[in-house]
């Protein structure tokens, strides 16, 4: 098994104990779901958008420095972490833009920073393209724009199978609808991103699990966009090197 399903199966482990709520965490109804959020922070909004199969636990090493300029807004995706999930329909990436589109109406956020990492930066790039008045500045990190940008694609397709003929108890469902998503999901064009007013920062790290090229294109797809590619660094570089990429980002995002 590739490093990529390492990482997907892991994070998975990490959501279904799902995370010790905050005294400061609250829920909000939103698309037949529920989401479980928390705010650190005064200022300008910065919404914080996780990855595939885990939770907004991963931006830990940024939370405490990023809150000391902006209004972190921490968010679980449905069916991770402490929100919830709607058996039956189908979990794609259109389906969580409305959701945080919703999640923004609901906090009378008008428009709003966004760090994503992963699946959360397709999600920010998407926000960007179909709510272009509510995104300010945007950060992706490792993300992707269609599948066979991602470089174990058909090791995820062999994943799902397996977790499949295991599945008589249906205690697979989750991770099987999680790895799926980004199987079969976001199906943009590099032309599509042509589009986007948000002044952009796509970052990725120099093994990430995202092909390069594919990084590169989006990065040349997009007005103005600034590009960072972080040495030493995998798909995880938020995690892994918080040390080298919270400087880029908050320089980014500030000035």
């Amino acid at each position: 098994m590739k490093k990529i399903f390492l990482l997907v199966i892991v994070l998975i482990s990490i959501n279904i104990n799902a995370q010790k709520l905050h005294e400061n965490g609250k829920y909000v109804d939103v698309n037949g779901v529920k989401l479980y959020y928390e705010v650190y922070g005064e200022g300008e909004p910065l919404l914080m958008i996780h990855g595939n199969g885990g939770s907004f636990i991963c931006f830990e090493n940024q939370v405490e420095e990023f809150s000391k300029h902006f209004k972190v807004l921490l968010v679980d995706c449905r069916g991770r972490g402490n929100s919830s999930y709607k058996k039956g329909v189908e979990l794609t990436f259109d389906l969580q833009v409305e959701d945080f589109s919703l999640f923004l109406e609901k906090l009378n956020i008008k428009k709003t920073n966004i760090v994503g990492w992963s699946d959360g930066g397709i999600i920010g790039l998407l926000l960007a393209l179909k709510h272009p008045e509510k995104v300010n500045k945007l950060v992706t990190s490792g993300a992707n724009i269609f599948p066979e940008g991602v470089i174990h694609l058909d090791d995820m397709k062999k994943t799902v199978l397996d977790l499949e003929s295991k599945n008589s108890n249906h205690e697979n469902d989750l991770a099987i609808d999680l790895i799926n998503l980004d199987i079969k999901y976001p199906n943009l064009s590099f032309a599509n991103l042509n589009v986007i007013q948000s002044k952009s920062l796509i970052i990725a790290g120099d093994h990430d699990e995202i092909k390069n090229d594919h990084t590169l294109k989006i990065f040349e797809s997009i007005p103005n966009a600034q590009l960072a590619i972080l040495p030493n660094s995998s798909h995880s570089a938020l995690i892994e090197n918080a040390s080298l990429f919270n400087p880029i980002v908050l320089k980014f995002l500030t000035e």
